[in-house]
């Protein structure tokens, strides 16, 4: 920040360690643009060794490197009070690739301000190559990110970049200690700076301040899909069909955007280096779209430099258009002859205000919603009356308050838009109209709760929705101009003849077969389909180029297969791949009994290979001695929780069923409730959600033989029983039409879910960001002490098709897919390119430990993947997945008795596995004929093992 300085800053350093020497003072030197004196803490003072690695050497200063958890202590004398902004020299090295940097800063042992708690350091990309590479099919398609280790000043901001000026902290006269704690990753970090607030002078001071004459003649062009840097890798290029973007190409898919919905983020932001031929004036020139916010004006913060010059540079607006346009800047700005470096950053400042009542709004109303619970007892009664306002006398106080704001802030929000209404006004008045309401009558606010904070058009949801919104700020851009002021940049129009011509063209072009979908591989390739959307096929085409190919001189095609249920005709018809992948878990065994896959563990290193898995999740591609399946992706059930709700209610997170049941008088007291998978929906409960209740209570499926299901025992009676009882008892909810939406309503506020629900509220949840949390899939308690948490978790998995003429090609193929390097670089470029809701769930357990998603989270859900369980297949045993949800569904609808509900399905599944196994050849005449090995989990633990001690 730019400011003077009333009176010098005295500082007095004093070295945090084990032997701290001397204190030393040191007079604050004049640093460039402060406009006065300014303190500078150079890394030489913090008492730690110093960095002497390239990245080090680059700065020019002494730097220092700091691991996780590290610190770095000194004491600043202030001689004037007042308001401080701090920034540091930092750089994060290349290893560090996905989750930034982030510190803590301290002053006199607190944060200075609640922010101070994470202050992230960016990280850097640049693209890998210089042009887009191309497929197979003469596609563009993204060139890889890799990171630029880059060193930079850093200033304390706001977590979510929302405010336009950095924090400041404000720090009285005398001295103050002063300690910063690096409390992830890896990072350089060089001075750190103190300097007195002041804002950037307006556009009118800064012309004043810089008499530099306008440029005259000069143009300089930027396709805006090449930038330079990038601080977030997920901002990607574009393929755009419009005439009036450059480059184009009638028949090939041209990367020649960026942005979009990639770009909306607050705090991304794209550098590009323009060379200009002479110091001077120059005005600046997008040509950009936003056209999937009707109504809406986004921004973008500006830095030259650095920098950002003028205060209207910190939130320039671009409304929404239905085609793309120039939007020249109405601020010249002063340039060096030679390389500059133009920063866009998306902001959300223009609606910081907003977003901070919405978050405060939400909280007051899911405070609101609770007390109100715990006074009705969520009873619902619409002709009960209720005196509300006697027991929560401030109530009408609270509700006018928030509707006061949201009115303002609609008002505010109009005022930028232009006076238009968009989606995010309307959702704003629902809300306000839901408040209203309830502030009329509070003593109707039990029976009207999904005006206040259950359902989707609920004042909390709406607002919710408003919230993300504003977050958002989508902005797509195809050139920068760089010009001089008599200079202007041609306007994005086509003739109309050329465009009729280009659409004839790319007419007759769409009646060509797309060749992603096209069957058969040449002689020396072997064929692979994938399950999956194109992008993810771009991607491991490109990847198996680059990599597997020079490394074993195998090539491999890549085709879709829009619906796997494609394969089984394909195999029919002769025409089937040699490998697929995306296959969904329950296929591979109906295929295999037909002898239509290979049995994988005929390769020699089939047994070493695998270790790389939970060993519980290869069970069900097992028959006998055979595998016919590994695992490709791999899904997690665990106990999500509202941190906030079981805290203001007293409650524990529950570890067991035992504390399940414990907590749910009180849940229900509140009107809430325990989730789980059970509830989702009508129909067939299969496998993955009701075989761990059997195998938690020591019950197994089957009896040892395999040839008689396994529910007759002791063991399994009581696991269905207790699954039943869950609702008949226990009162848990029978149907849920959403836990997620539930859950941040708040009346499912804890209860067992899955990956899907993960990536949502990490996504798609941003009024409970930071209140929720991951726990263990409670545990059985047994009468002898034993806990087992088994669950189940297999989601896609790969093959080798049985015809294939190329085994072992198609086997290295595999392994190489699946191994450690391939699995963690396919999920990193997956978000890079796409960003974080392309999370990839490898079942490469090595892998999957570097995904970036937080460590809290990760070790949760690698724990409980050491109880991974998938259930076996036996000949007949859809019957018994079938058969365990209809002795469910008598239980706890028709109040069947349980062993009665049981008996008859253990009849039912018996006569049914008898018949397959006879049509089989496994048995005649109920007599065995083939041995048939049902296959556990110390089995293949000991194929494991067996493989390391050779």
């Amino acid at each position: 920040m730019k400011g003077r300085v009333p009176c010098f800053l005295l500082l007095l350093l004093v070295i945090g360690g084990l032997a701290s020497p001397p204190p030393r003072s040191l007079f604050a030197a004049p640093l460039p643009g402060s406009g006065g004196q300014a303190l500078e803490v150079r890394a030489d003072a913090f008492g730690l060794p110093l960095a002497d690695d390239p990245l080090a050497r680059q700065y020019g200063k002494p730097c220092v490197r700091l691991e996780k958890g590290d610190r770095v202590r000194f004491s600043i004398r202030i001689e004037t009070e007042g308001d401080y902004t701090v920034s540091f020299d930092a750089a994060a090295p290349e290893e560090v690739l996905f989750l930034p940097p982030e510190g803590q800063l301290f002053v006199d042992g607190a944060l200075p301000v609640e922010d101070a708690r994470r202050i992230l350091f960016p990280l850097y990309y640049r693209s890998a190559t210089d042009e887009f590479p191309l497929n197979r099919y003469g596609h563009q398609i993204p060139a890889p990110p890799v990171r630029l280790a880059r060193w930079t000043e850093v200033s304390l901001r706001d977590v979510n970049f929302s405010r336009k000026y950095p924090l400041t902290i404000h720090l009285t006269r005398g001295e103050h200690a002063v300690e910063f704690v690096l409390a992830r990753e890896t990072l350089l970090l060089g001075s750190i700076y103190f300097r007195p607030f002041s804002p950037e002078p307006s556009y009118s001071q800064y012309l004043a301040q810089t008499p530099a004459p306008d440029t005259s003649g000069v143009q300089v062009e930027v396709e805006a899909e090449w930038p330079s840097f990038k601080n977030d890798a997920s901002i990607r290029p574009l393929y755009n069909r419009g005439l009036d973007v450059t480059p184009y190409d009638t028949y090939r898919l041209i990367l020649n955007t960026i942005g979009g919905d990639s770009w909306k983020q607050s705090g991304s932001a794209l550098y590009y280096e323009v060379e200009v031929p002479q110091d001077g004036m120059y005005l600046l020139t997008l040509r950009v779209l936003q056209d999937t916010r009707p109504n809406f004006t986004v921004f973008r913060r500006i830095t030259i430099n650095g920098v950002v010059p003028f205060d209207e540079f910190h939130a320039v607006p671009f409304a929404y258009s239905a085609g793309w346009r120039n939007v020249t800047l109405p601020y010249r700005v002063h340039l060096q002859a030679g390389r500059n470096v133009i920063g866009l950053e998306v902001t959300t400042s223009p609606y910081d205000t907003a977003i901070a009542n919405i978050r405060e709004s939400i909280r007051i109303i899911n405070d609101l919603a609770l007390e109100i619970r715990r006074l009705t007892g969520n009873q619902v009664d619409r002709y009960r009356e209720w005196e509300i306002a006697a027991y929560i006398p401030d109530i009408e106080e609270r509700l006018a308050t928030i509707a006061d704001k949201l009115a303002a802030d609609k008002a505010a929000l109009q005022a930028i838009n232009n006076g238009m209404n968009s989606q995010e006004i309307m959702n704003y008045q629902m809300a306000l109209e839901n408040i209203r309401l309830l502030e009329a009558d509070p003593n109707k606010i039990p029976v009207r709760m999904n005006r206040l904070s259950e359902g989707p058009q609920s004042a909390a949801q709406l607002l919710g929705s408003v919230l993300s919104a504003l977050r958002q700020q989508p902005l797509t851009l195809d050139k920068i101009y760089v010009h001089s002021p008599d200079v202007t940049p041609p306007q994005p129009r086509i003739p109309i003849g050329q465009a009729f011509i280009e659409n004839i063209k790319r007419l007759i072009h769409s009646f060509q077969q797309t060749p992603y979908l096209s069957i058969g591989a040449a002689r020396d390739e072997i064929e692979v389909w994938v399950n999956r959307p194109r992008q993810y096929v771009d991607l491991m085409q490109q990847l198996a180029d680059q990599t597997f190919t020079p490394r074993t001189g195998i090539r491999v095609k890549f085709s879709l297969m829009p619906n796997e249920s494609k394969l089984a005709l394909a195999i029919a018809a002769g025409i089937a791949p040699d490998v697929a992948l995306g296959i969904s878990t329950n296929i591979p065994f109906e295929l295999a009994l037909r002898g239509a896959l290979y049995d994988l563990r005929s390769f020699e290193d089939f047994d070493s290979f695998i270790r790389i898995y939970s060993p519980g999740a290869l069970l069900e591609y097992i028959i006998n001695d055979s595998v016919y399946a590994i695992p490709e992706t791999q899904d997690f059930w665990v106990t999500f929780y509202r941190r906030d709700i079981l805290e203001r209610l007293g409650l524990p997170v529950p570890q067991t069923w035992d504390e399940v049941i414990a907590i749910l008088p009180e849940l229900q007291r509140y009107g809430m409730n325990y989730y789980t998978p059970l509830s989702a929906g009508s129909g067939l409960k299969g496998y993955l959600v009701t075989a761990p209740y059997i195998w938690n209570f020591s019950g197994e499926l089957y009896t040892p033989d395999g040839l008689r299901t396994g529910l007759g025992s002791e063991e399994a009676i009581r696991g269905l029983q207790f699954m039943a009882e869950q609702f008949t008892v226990y009162g848990m909810p029978l149907t849920a039409v959403s836990f997620y939406d539930s859950f941040r309503n708040g009346d499912l506020p804890v209860g067992i879910s899955n990956a899907e629900t993960y990536i949502k509220l990490r996504i798609a949840a941003p009024e409970i960001e930071g209140l929720w949390g991951l726990a263990l899939y409670p545990a059985t308690v047994l009468p002898d002490g034993r806990q087992y948490r088994y669950a189940t978790g297999s989601a896609q998995t790969c093959v080798i098709l049985a015809d294939t003429e190329k085994p072992q090609e198609s086997w290295e193929f595999l392994k190489w897919w699946m191994s450690t390097e391939t699995q963690t670089e396919f999920s990193r470029q997956l978000i890079m390119n796409y960003g974080p809701e392309y999370l990839w769930y490898t079942a490469n357990v090595e892998a999957f430990r570097a995904l970036p998603i937080p460590e809290e989270h990760k070790d949760v859900i690698l724990k409980q993947w050491g109880w991974m369980r998938q259930p076996v297949r036996l000949p007949g045993t859809y019957m018994q997945e079938r058969e365990l949800s209809n002795a469910w569904n008598r239980i706890v609808f028709d109040g069947v008795n349980p062993r009665v509900a049981i008996d008859s399905a253990i009849l039912t599944i018996n006569r049914e596995m008898a018949r397959k196994m006879e049509e089989l050849g496994y048995t005649h005449n109920g007599v065995p004929l083939r041995e048939i090995k049902v296959p556990t989990i110390e089995m293949v633990r000991q194929w494991m093992e067996n493989a390391e001690r050779k």
